[in-house]
């Protein structure tokens, strides 16, 4: 049976490397451990398999050639076994085909590992338990399975493969009895501290494109609402540690099942940081491949993490837990805890990670294993499974299959002749198709020659074409109407330049004359409107219009302010203030100065001396209070040294009665009552001093309270004689008469301002009036009035008119300036057209055309030119460089040279096959000949693979015909000898069953106390009504309340609420942890929506206990979709434990409902 395999050390670490582990009672393993089921030995032939063992070597070897038959004398037949077969016979027969292993495959194994000097040897059985006994098989096996082995102390010993483990004894001594039991230490973690630093998930569920950073040292919360990939999230993180499940349906349902519903390449990836070096795995779910890199390095470490087969072991190395593991402990699912059980798959896996120390659960799988393989033959040479008897009936059957198999043999001869006939055939179709693929090759040779005469024919036409082009060109260049190509492109710049110029000059010319016409007759309108007021200068009607504007604005201030003037004088009059206002007004300016202020300055020195009243009776009571203290505590010290004077009498008392009291009690008594009256004198003597610093602070603070509230009120009676004073000289009864009358005053002060104010606005306004009459003056003739203002309406008449004559006269001026403006840009463009036309008629004398031609004709006479220039330019810049590229690469005398060697070339190449031309296939073009060389090419390979395995098929033929004859002897031989081992199997089996059960009442018992100790110091921590939590065999949950009382099973389940049990299976969960070889620091713990069940008190205390107390151990992840429920948590947080939170969303919509969380 295979072991149960450790968590595997990390890459670089203390290695774990070695060959698959022996099996019970030496019979060998599988290569690794089965992860369900019963064990069992894996299926075969098993003489070849014991033949190996005799060599030394455990499993299968690679299938390779057999070394050749070798002839034994009669002598040899009774001797021992040859090294690869049977006593005195030759090499044994072809053992069957191998059956697949547990992972379906049926590919040879690698080299045989070498086993423990000794080889394999009979079964052993292990010797009752003695004093000290040690685990070195046990640590040998555990090596061969390729992981350290766990020590008891905090060391950890490095096993190396195929040795046992360092105990200091012989290899062949007895083993004694398993220590005492206790409580095993954590482990250290064999993957270390395992922090991850980055998930992205490029397409997983719902997920697509996801970049999450953990920042190191944080809790995070991913917050988002229902169904926006927050499990699919956690799903991710354990999919790129461990990957898919790896059996065919499992996978293909979790691959469907996980597919991006967008989607895309389903591809998850980690950042993890583990023992000090920072690594990134990228696993692609589509094709089931990963890919491990060092991100300090920069290199690919994916080998590291590969075992034989093709599996990885990613996630075992960096966490230290196999995926059940995992999946069971640190990833705690969707509404999981309220229901959670440890159940027997942690069992299982505690067993295979303590197999150093032994274990229940391993141990009671070991005997049901045993009973399995005795109703199940081990390496049964009759059969896959057939027990003992049945193994021994079916060896007497196989000498009759000896004889059958003699006749098998026969039949192969006769294949094997068979085969050599159609040997023959083949080789003469090889040769056949050999000479079809050199004409073939031919045939194109003689393609591509005739491709090269069209060629050289259609170079020769290419080069008269040529010559034509050439003789027209010259032809154009001596034409007498010939206009270079310079003065052409001169010539077309100055007609652009002209265009259509001289017409719009003369269009622009009517268009003013007009305008000026138009210009004088307004003049002539505005005069008769306005009349005298045409006349005026901008500058007067300026001024006009200012003056009319004041005149309008004065009007109604004017009437304003006598209105404002009579309303305050009537507010006054109702009010009665006259009498107050005069009496006021007698006082010093000091006097009302002192008013302002006195009200306030009264009411602010009563308060300040209730202050310092209350203040005074504060400090007068904690005086008290601290002599009363004092009291009290002297008292206390009086009465322990009077008890300790009676202590004292008593003691005493007992030495004086001699020999009937012990010396000891009287000596006890003695020393309690000197320690009574020493206790008694320092409590007095500290009564005594008790906060008498203190005291005196109080006694100071309340002294200087009173003085300050005397002080206060010594103020307080000064201002109060000012008021008295002042109001017997302002002739009122009392203070309060004079500050109500004071008040009364400041309101009709206010008042009397504002009827000044007014006052001198009126007078103001008509002032300005008479100052603008004077002004007006110089316009009389324009406003038609002799003297005096004119009324507003009429002002306001007037402003329409100036504003009216002040339009016309600016767009009058306007259009003035724009006729000036645009007579000078008509001189200017008058001169630039004619200078533009002199240098046209120049440039057309230096085209060569006549200088008598008008402007017109010789325009006409440069266009004729110019088409002769493009024509000439045509056939230089187009036609000849076309004519140029199109003719071929080679010169026509290349294509002749080239010609006369390829006629050579097939001229020796039928000579060497002996051919004549008249046998080439036709072909087309060198394409079609080259591809039918090709086909012919392909044939010629099928004919030799045809061939090669016409000759492999022979040589088969042959080795199996010639080997096998002795195979009847041979097979009766291994019956008896299969016999043999059933009897000794059935006998190791019987041994190994008693000291399984006498070890498996206390292995246990350790796995157990380690759990409750680790449980033990997560409550002593977490601030729950718990003390402890013990596990039963089963690993179900028995929990000690503060005070004793102790929970059971059913009233776990049944008693408590939903939260409590969310609680206290978080606890075990982190126990559980804590325990299977990750410590207190170690794996990420994942959890996804917990605690849905606990009320707001519980909650905030279990993801304060996660924040404070988990996440110093190890990196923790919470994932919810009640984001009012942490927002309100991260507020009530203290801000050292808020600054470890840090809170992350999956979806774009999920930020605008998400509530915030500083």
């Amino acid at each position: 049976m295979g072991g149960a395999r450790t968590p595997p050390q990390f890459p670089g670490g203390r290695g774990r490397g070695g060959a698959p582990g022996g099996g019970l009672l030496g019979l060998a393993g599988r290569p690794g451990a089965r992860r369900d089921g019963p064990p069992v030995l894996p299926e075969g032939h098993a003489p070849a398999r014991r033949r190996q063992r005799r060599r030394g070597a455990s499993g299968r070897r690679p299938r390779g050639p057999r070394p050749p038959p070798r002839r034994l004398g009669p002598g040899r037949r009774a001797g021992p076994r040859a090294p690869g077969g049977a006593p005195g016979l030759g090499p044994r027969r072809r053992p069957r085909p191998r059956p697949r292993d547990a992972d379906r495959s049926q590919a040879p194994r690698g080299e045989p590992r070498p086993r423990p000097a000794g080889g394999r040897g009979p079964p052993r059985v292990a010797p009752p338990p003695g004093p000290h006994r040690p685990r070195t098989r046990r640590g040998a096996r555990r090596a061969d399975r390729g992981g350290a082995v766990p020590r008891r102390d905090d060391r950890q010993a490095l096993v190396r493969p195929g040795r046992a483990e360092p105990t200091g004894r012989r290899a062949g001594d007895a083993p004694g009895p398993r220590r005492a039991g206790g409580a095993r230490p954590p482990a250290r973690a064999p993957g270390g501290v395992l922090r991850i630093d980055r998930v992205r998930v490029r397409g997983f569920g719902t997920l697509a494109d996801v970049d999450v950073e953990w920042p190191p040292g944080t809790l995070l919360l991913v917050v988002d609402p229902n169904e926006s990939g927050k499990t699919t999230f956690c799903e991710a993180i354990a999919a790129a540690l461990y990957g898919l499940p790896r059996s065919r349906g499992a996978a293909g349902r979790a691959r469907d099942l996980r597919r991006p519903w967008g989607g895309g390449a389903m591809s998850v990836g980690l950042d993890v940081t583990a023992e000090g070096t920072r690594w990134a795995v990228e696993r692609d779910i589509e094709s089931g491949t990963f890919r491990v890199v060092d991100r300090d390095r920069g290199e690919d470490r994916t080998a590291d993490f590969v075992r034989s087969g093709g599996r990885d072991v990613f996630g075992e190395r960096v966490t230290g837990l196999s995926e059940p593991l995992f999946r069971t402990t640190a990833f705690v699912r969707q509404n999981v805890l309220e229901g959670d059980s440890l159940d027997s798959a942690l069992t299982l896996e505690l067993a295979r990670i303590a197999d150093a120390g032994g274990g229940e659960a391993s141990v009671v799988r070991a005997l049901r294993s045993l009973d399995a393989v005795r109703a199940r033959m081990p390496e049964a040479t009759t059969g896959p499974s057939v027990s003992v008897d049945t193994e021994v009936a079916r060896a007497r059957r196989l000498r009759d299959e000896a004889r059958r198999e003699t006749a098998r043999r026969r039949a192969e001869r006769e294949a094997a002749a068979e085969a050599g006939r159609r040997l023959a055939l083949a080789r003469e179709r090889l040769e056949a198709v050999r000479r079809k693929a050199a004409l073939l090759d031919v045939a194109a040779v003689v393609a591509e020659r005739r491709s090269l005469a069209e060629r050289q024919s259609a170079a020769a036409e290419a080069a008269d074409r040529r010559r034509a082009l050439v003789a027209e060109a010259e032809a154009l260049l001596k034409d007498s109407l010939f206009v270079p190509e310079e003065a052409l492109e001169r010539i077309d710049a100055l007609r652009e330049e002209r265009g259509s110029r001289p017409e719009a000059l003369q269009k622009a010319r009517r268009a003013q004359a007009e305008e000026r016409e138009a210009i004088a007759q307004d003049a002539r309108q505005r005069a008769r409107r306005f009349g005298p007021a045409a006349s005026l200068t901008e500058e007067d009607r300026r001024r006009l219009a200012l003056l009319l504007s004041a005149v309008v604005d004065s009007e109604e201030e004017a009437a304003r302010a006598e209105g404002e003037l009579e309303e305050q004088w009537e507010d006054l009059r109702r009010e009665g203030l006259a009498d107050d206002l005069r009496r006021l007004d007698s006082l010093p300016a000091s006097e009302r100065e002192f008013l302002l202020g006195a009200e306030e300055e009264r009411r602010e020195l009563e308060l300040l001396g209730v202050k310092a009243d209350r203040r005074a009776t504060e400090a007068a009571d904690l005086a008290r209070l601290v002599v009363s203290e004092r009291n009290v505590r002297v008292a206390a010290g009086r009465r322990l040294v009077g008890a300790a004077l009676v202590a004292l009498v008593v003691a005493a008392a007992l030495w004086a009665s001699g020999s009937r009291v012990p010396g000891p009690v009287s000596a006890s008594a003695t020393a309690f009552a000197v320690g009574l009256g020493l206790a008694g004198a320092v409590a007095w003597v500290r009564g005594r001093g008790h906060r008498l610093a203190d005291e005196a602070s109080a006694r100071e603070a309340e002294k200087a309270a009173r003085d300050e509230a005397a002080e206060q009120r010594r103020r307080l009676s000064e201002v109060r004689l000012h008021l008295d004073q002042v109001a017997r000289r302002a002739g009122f009864p009392d203070p309060g008469a004079l500050v109500r009358a004071h008040r009364r005053a400041r309101a009709a002060d206010e008042k009397r301002r504002a009827l000044l104010s007014r006052r001198a606005r009126r007078d103001a306004a008509l002032a300005r009036r008479a100052s603008l009459e004077e002004e007006l003056a110089p316009f009389r003739e324009v406003l038609g009035t002799a003297g005096g203002l004119p009324a507003a309406s009429d002002a306001r008449r007037l402003l329409g008119l100036i504003e009216d004559l002040e339009r016309a006269a600016r767009t009058a001026l306007a259009r003035a300036e724009a006729l000036a403006r645009e007579e000078a840009r008509l001189a200017e463009e008058e001169a630039a057209l004619a200078s533009t036309e002199a240098r046209l008629r120049a440039a057309l004398e230096e085209g060569g055309l006549p200088r008598g031609l008008p402007l017109a004709e010789a325009l006409l006479a440069a266009e004729a030119g110019r088409r002769k220039a493009a024509r000439r330019r045509e056939i230089l810049e187009v036609e000849l460089p076309a004519r140029r590229q199109s003719a071929p690469a080679e010169a026509e005398s290349e294509l002749l040279v080239r010609l006369s060697a390829l006629d050579a070339e097939v001229a020796s190449r039928l000579s060497a096959l002996g051919a004549l031309p008249s046998e080439l296939p036709g072909a087309a073009s060198p394409e079609e000949a080259r591809r039918a060389a090709e086909a012919a090419r392909e044939e010629e390979k099928a004919c030799r693979e045809e061939l090669a395995g016409l000759e492999r098929e022979l040589a088969s033929r042959l080795h199996g015909a010639a080997e096998g004859a002795r195979e009847g002897a041979e097979a009766e031989e291994e019956a008896e000898a299969a016999l043999e081992r059933a009897l000794l199997f059935r006998d190791a089996v019987d041994l190994a069953r008693e000291a399984l059960a006498e070890a498996a009442s206390s292995a246990y018992g350790d796995f157990r106390r380690g759990l409750s100790e680790a449980a033990r110091a997560i409550l002593s921590r977490w601030s729950l009504p718990y003390e402890s939590m013990e596990f039963l065999d089963d690993l179900a949950v028995t929990v000690t309340a503060k005070g004793g009382r102790v929970l059971t099973k059913a009233e776990f389940q049944a008693a408590l609420s939903t939260g409590a049990r969310e609680q206290l299976h978080l606890v075990a969960r982190l126990s559980a942890l804590r325990y299977l070889g990750t410590g207190a620091r170690g794996v990420p713990l994942l959890m996804d929506d917990p605690l849905v069940g606990s009320d707001d008190d519980r909650f905030a205390a279990a993801m304060r206990f996660l924040l404070a107390s988990v996440l110093e151990e190890r990196p923790v992840l919470v994932t919810t979709c009640h984001g009012l429920r942490h927002a309100e948590l991260a507020r009530s947080l203290p801000p050292e434990l808020r600054l470890r939170l840090a809170v992350v969303s999956l979806s774009a919509r999920s930020e605008a409902q998400r509530p915030g969380i500083d």
